[in-house]
């Protein structure tokens, strides 16, 4: 839903909205919320919500304030609607309210205002797989053995399909279509394109919908790139389309700045050892206009570029910063488009190699200020916890907020 902080705040009074959840997302992409009754929200956007940023991983270790955004306010239908509860994004601001520099939410706000003083806009579409699962004690079994676009009643996951696209529509969020994909229990949910911050907002929503709409069905969703060792993984696709001055040399810039950091790009788009289970050695770093790249150029007259590695454990917010950074430096350099099927380079072995290579990278420190040291550690520290996960199930019990 789009509104003024007067209309949200008309809203919440007229709809008996009781309870407000300031969101936000920790740089490794978890979902956080602090609730504030209603009748705080006015003082929320004058003052802001204080947190405790030390807990949270690459955003804080000092004083900072939850800012309410108020054109990112969504109804959560899941929840009564006799007091109802609703989700407000937040920025992150320092203590006196001004900007702070390692938001991802206002990393990429930056991108996308310098996009437009190059004279240019950008749009973003998501493609999003996950699996279903029964929700049984000590057992990962999920919900069904249908395979791709299964019908009714091998899809077991029709309805619950149905039930997540309704909750989106009530929460203003667009979906286009959905379908059973390749695993079993395993699903897809593709957006209409949006403007890049609401695209990353509809995107976190998004998880958050499916997750609650399964509990109330008696099951259990994962995001996880790889839940199952032997089953399909599931990614995030991310399309974006450029228009305005020169916008077709501009896609074509933009594309091979993209392709030219795509490994930096990679160390937070794919940020768990889970990541490299799915990838493997399957994507190599170049572009096409068929599946089989890390990149693909499609569209008429080639004009969406889609990126195909990253996945759902992401903080979409920073990746897509990322993407934009890369995309303008080609752009600015007037970089010329490799030729299609050009490249032998391979992502990453593994999550240690992805943050081995963070670690050395100038432009990712540029890119992400700040904290992303912290982010590394954490990702080394995840690592060596998931080494000794020995069983699918272990690794779905301890990853269950991804």
């Amino acid at each position: 839903m789009t509104c003024s902080k007067s209309e949200l705040l008309e809203y919440v009074r007229e709809n008996d909205v009781k309870f407000v959840k300031l969101t936000f997302c920790d740089l490794l992409g978890r979902q956080r919320n602090i609730s504030v009754l209603s009748s705080q929200l006015e003082d929320a956007f004058e003052r802001g919500v204080a947190i405790d940023s030390s807990a949270v991983t690459g955003i804080g270790g000092i004083d900072l304030r939850l800012m309410p955004v108020s054109a990112l306010l969504s109804d959560l239908p899941w929840r009564p609607h006799s007091g109802k509860v609703v989700s407000v994004f937040c920025r992150i601001g320092n203590i006196d309210c001004s900007p702070y520099v390692c938001d991802p939410m206002a990393l990429l706000e930056r991108q996308v205002n310098l996009f437009a003083e190059m004279g240019l806009t950008a749009e973003v579409a998501t493609e999003c797989e996950f699996y279903v699962f029964k929700d049984e004690e000590g057992v990962l079994e999920p919900i069904d053995r249908a395979d791709y676009c299964a019908c009714a009643p091998f899809d077991k996951c029709e309805n619950l399909r149905r039930d997540v696209i309704l909750s989106l529509e009530d929460m203003g969020l667009k979906p286009i279509s959905s379908h059973h994909e390749r695993g079993p229990g395993q699903n897809e949910v593709d957006f209409v394109r949006a403007e890049p911050l609401s695209a990353a907002r509809n995107f976190v929503m998004f998880k958050a919908a499916v997750k609650n709409v399964c509990a109330l069905n008696g099951t259990r969703a994962s995001f996880l790139p790889k839940p199952m060792s032997d089953q399909p993984g599931s990614g995030l696709h991310l399309s974006i389309t450029l228009s305005g001055k020169n916008a077709k040399s501009a896609t074509e810039a933009f594309a091979e700045g993209v392709i030219r950091r795509y490994k930096e790009i990679s160390c937070l788009a794919n940020p768990m050892a889970n990541s490299y289970a799915r990838l493997g050695k399957n994507y190599k770093i170049a572009y096409s206009p068929l599946r089989g790249e890390a990149l693909r150029i499609f569209g008429d007259g080639n004009s969406i570029i889609q990126l195909r590695t990253p996945d759902s454990s992401c903080n979409v917010f920073a990746v897509l910063a990322l993407v934009f950074a890369a995309g303008r430096e080609g752009i600015e350099q007037k970089l010329k488009l490799r030729e299609a099927f050009t490249g032998d380079e391979c992502l990453f072995n593994g999550i240690s190699d992805a943050v081995a290579f963070a670690s050395k990278s100038e432009w990712l420190h540029q890119n992400i200020p700040g904290k992303l040291d912290d982010v590394l550690e954490t990702m080394k520290s995840e690592n060596a916890a998931a080494l000794g996960l020995k069983t699918d199930l272990e690794l779905f019990t301890r990853y269950a907020d991804i």
